[in-house]
């Protein structure tokens, strides 16, 4: 496939992504924040969801290909860990992650603007001041054992989900536009954005990348994530959802700017964001992503207690 043949790719990658993401409220956020603050666990749920299916995908790829995966250059360990814990963090204050603020855009909410300014300069702060820029060959794992383990994840967070009172989480609201146009539920998201995702990297061999579109250099993530912001639009216009709505008062905008300036600072210390570092590095079965999150996974306790202790009277 030639250059432009990839880019319109992408570009029809990141709309389809974008309208999935608003049609079901797929959140990266609400997954690990919602999970510290409110004990909620059905977005969760769904992103364990999501990474069985990118996974079991990835292990589809390999055994058709007959080879392993081939070692890229990435971050080390500790990088990831830190990339993901920097990056958490950010997106917990924020409120959205780097392509939950273009789709979320694209459905007119303009406090989202505060996210994407505050993350091209977390980019450029990190040009200034690097950290944690060591390379290392990405290992791989052993893809039916992670699913095994996701699995049993699955089980045991629906087991305790019954146990727990659904509150907080981001969902759709209630049905009320009939079937097609309603709302669809978390799961149905993961489903078809993991479809998305393994079927691209089939076709294409390509994976997903957004952060990478503040460098300003990189057309493949701008692709995706111009297609993420038409998606978005698109999503919202097909509910009746669109509504323009402004930035918010000034202590949000800036809680939601220093936000972003850590998801993007985040972005370049891990390489990658949920969509590049987390989605597309399990379809390539490597270790990188799970180093990501579990780094996410403790910077979204440090964001969920900032929260908790300082800023609720501010959002």
């Amino acid at each position: 496939m030639t250059t432009t043949h990839i880019l319109g790719g992408l570009l029809a990658a990141g709309a389809l992504s974008g309208f999935v993401f608003q049609r079901s409220r797929l959140c990266f956020v609400s997954a690990l924040r919602d999970l510290f603050l409110f004990r909620a666990l059905r977005m969760t749920r769904a992103m364990l969801l999501l990474f069985l299916l990118t996974v079991t995908g990835g292990a589809i790829l390999q055994a058709q290909r007959g080879v392993a995966v081939e070692a890229v250059a990435g971050p080390t360990p500790l990088g990831a860990l830190a990339g993901g814990a920097i990056f958490a963090v950010g997106m917990v204050l924020a409120g959205s992650c780097i392509a939950g603020a273009f789709w979320r855009l694209g459905e007119g909410q303009l406090s989202q603007l505060s996210i994407l300014l505050g993350v091209l300069a977390g980019t450029w702060l990190h040009v200034k001041l690097p950290f944690l820029t060591a390379q290392a060959a990405q290992q791989t794992f052993n893809a039916w054992v992670a699913v095994g383990l996701l699995l049993l994840g699955l089980v045991a967070v629906v087991a305790w989900e019954r146990r727990l009172p659904h509150a907080g989480e981001e969902l759709p609201a209630a049905p009320r536009l009939g079937r097609l146009r309603s709302p669809w539920a978390p799961e149905v998201g993961a489903v078809v954005m993991a479809v998305l995702l393994v079927a691209f990297m089939a076709l294409t061999g390509t994976g997903w990348g957004v952060s990478r579109v503040f460098l300003l250099t990189d057309l493949s993530a701008a692709s995706y994530a111009g297609g993420l912001l038409i998606g978005g639009f698109f999503g919202a216009r097909f509910g009746r959802e669109f509504r323009v709505r402004g930035p918010g008062g000034r202590a949000p905008t800036l809680i939601r700017l220093a936000g972003g300036v850590l998801m993007g600072y985040g972005a370049r210390v891990g390489w990658g964001c949920t969509i590049g570092a987390v989605m597309t590095g399990m379809v390539n079965l490597s270790l990188h992503p799970w180093y990501w999150v579990l780094g996410a996974l403790f910077g979204a306790w440090i964001g969920a207690a900032l929260l908790r202790r300082f800023m609720y009277r501010y959002l």
